[in-house]
């Protein structure tokens, strides 16, 4: 027995939590009581448990229905604004949804079926929070990457660079700042080595610069800037290059 004031429960709480998952991806800052209005207009849906639709006219009911819960949560200032918050709620409730889908399926529960909702729904929680964990994660990644272009001596050099809020290093001779390459991916017998002493956390050390011909990052040219070469991998998926903090213009 399936009861109707639990499913109309869950299907509230699955749309709030997706339009806060979007107001925090997209960083809206819509006010909890919009969102709620909105979560309550996604309520709507549940006509299709009474109404038969056809596939086209369920897929624009639901279009509309996304469109208008976004309407009702953020307002509508453009066409582009209201299409991407749109994008960004579908594609979550298929994330989501076949999350839940696939884990009611796994639950044998045949005689109450009110319990095997809720765990559905607590487990379906869980997952939300893990992957809004993850984009988020992902989009400052991946926000925080360059591509990269060193000249030296004729030699061309080119590798994805990670801009580390951590890499502050200034050479205390020029105070130009200092970018860090994995030696492995520099060749060495051309290189007219410039040793510069530097010190972080309380550890000071030598590293081996040379001042490059021409760097070019994401298209921009940067000046009076040096390379320096790290012994140590960086350990990030693909990237060979730790961008200085104190660079400017990228």
């Amino acid at each position: 027995m399936v009861y109707i004031d639990i499913v109309i429960l869950i299907n509230l709480v699955f749309d709030f939590t997706l339009i806060n998952l979007v107001d925090l991806l997209l960083k809206r800052n819509s006010q909890v009581y919009r969102l709620l209005l909105a979560a309550i207009v996604g309520e709507a849906s549940l006509v299709t448990l009474f109404i038969n639709f056809s596939n086209i006219e369920g897929f624009i009911f639901k279009v509309l229905l996304g469109t208008g819960m976004c309407i009702v949560a953020f307002g509508y200032k453009n066409t582009k604004y209201t299409l991407i918050n749109s994008i960004y709620l579908y594609l979550s409730g298929i994330i989501l949804g076949g999350f839940m889908t696939y884990i009611y399926n796994e639950f044998k529960i045949n005689r109450d079926y009110s319990i095997k909702y809720i765990i559905v729904l607590i487990l379906g929680l869980v997952f939300i929070f893990i992957y809004y964990k993850s984009i988020i994660r992902f989009k400052v990644d991946y926000r925080n990457r360059y591509k990269v272009e060193i000249d030296y001596s004729g030699i061309h050099y080119e590798g994805i660079g990670f801009l580390d809020s951590g890499n502050k290093l200034i050479s205390p001779y020029s105070g130009k700042p200092i970018i860090l390459v994995e030696k492995e991916y520099i060749s060495l017998h051309r290189l007219k080595i410039i040793p510069i002493p530097y010190s972080a956390l309380n550890y000071t050390g030598i590293i081996n610069c040379f001042k490059p011909d021409n760097v070019v990052i994401n298209g921009k040219h940067i000046d009076d800037i040096l390379i320096g070469l790290s012994d140590k991998s960086f350990n990030i998926e693909g990237v060979s290059i730790l961008l200085n903090a104190k660079v400017e213009g990228i």
